[in-house]
């Protein structure tokens, strides 16, 4: 009886999540419409990788600023004690740059794969008083992508034993939010974040992840993650996926050493779509 009760009780939770499918599932036939009929550009249509982000990026762009009203645990806090150089993974079209603090921070580099995204990165950034400070780049979070883009943008140099700073730490801080989720190869590419934080640096964690069953979480919503992956949920979600253990990825990525801090905490760790919340900092 209390699992039946825990089920009714937790019914809109667990459906939640396809509410926001159907919605994606809406935005990627109004892309293959748009493609078609108003662009003219039906080859485009071969192009199932960027068409599925061309998808992603309308639905973001409707929907992007609602589903950033309400922030899980203690996000906006952390984001406020942001400072220094900062490096920000998928900003998105820049939904949550009014957490942060324009006063404490002097660069913040943004780093967006959506190219349909930027020309609102760009707009809020500028609301949110940041104005030269914010630096967009087109690109994604994994070293392949990110590297690149930042030597481009001129702030990677050249360490002392000959290679790019990049191996002794650039950043102050280093933010992911909603974005680990979507990254291709998640280990790969938080072991490559974890090298451009500066000794002593931090990193700003706000992920959703696979729900713990075996500790906070419950088994009816591991499974229901599961069927949301049957259903197409990376597909239509830009590549998002539900089932990512990255609290193990961010440990991992520090080594034998580990971190100096991992502050860590679960939010809605019952439902299908539970977050891991918190900061990691790295040891000097």
């Amino acid at each position: 009886m209390v699992g039946l009760a825990w089920i009714l009780n937790n019914i809109p939770t667990l459906l939640r999540p396809s509410l926001l499918l159907s919605i994606a599932i809406y935005h990627f036939i109004m892309t293959i419409f748009e493609v078609i009929f108003i662009e003219r550009r039906p080859f485009f249509l071969f192009q199932l990788t960027q068409l599925r982000y061309k998808s992603f990026a309308r639905l973001w762009t409707y929907n992007g600023e609602e589903m950033s009203i309400e922030m899980p645990g203690p996000l906006t806090e952390i984001l406020s004690q942001c400072s220094g150089l900062v490096l920000d993974i998928g900003p998105g079209s820049g939904e949550i740059l009014p957490r942060f603090d324009p006063s404490k921070i002097t660069t913040i580099y943004g780093a967006e794969p959506a190219a349909d995204l930027h020309a609102g990165l760009l707009r809020n950034a500028e609301k949110a008083g940041f104005g030269g400070k914010y630096k967009a780049l087109l690109c994604g979070g994994e070293p392949e992508s990110l590297i690149p883009a930042l030597a481009k943008s001129g702030i990677l140099g050249q360490s002392e034993s000959g290679g790019s700073s990049a191996e002794n730490g650039v950043f102050d801080e280093i933010c992911c939010v909603r974005v680990l989720c979507g990254v291709p190869h998640p280990q790969e590419t938080i072991r490559g974040l974890y090298q451009l934080l500066k000794p002593g640096g931090r990193m700003v964690i706000c992920e959703h992840v696979a729900n713990p069953w075996r500790k906070e979480g419950r088994i009816l919503a591991r499974i229901a993650q599961v069927v949301y992956t049957l259903l197409g949920w990376p597909f239509f979600m830009g590549g998002c996926e539900l089932q990512r253990h990255t609290p193990r990825y961010l440990r991992e990525a520090a080594g034998t050493e580990g971190w100096a801090e991992f502050k860590l905490e679960y939010v809605e760790p019952q439902g299908a779509v539970p977050f891991v919340v918190g900061e990691l900092r790295k040891r000097v």
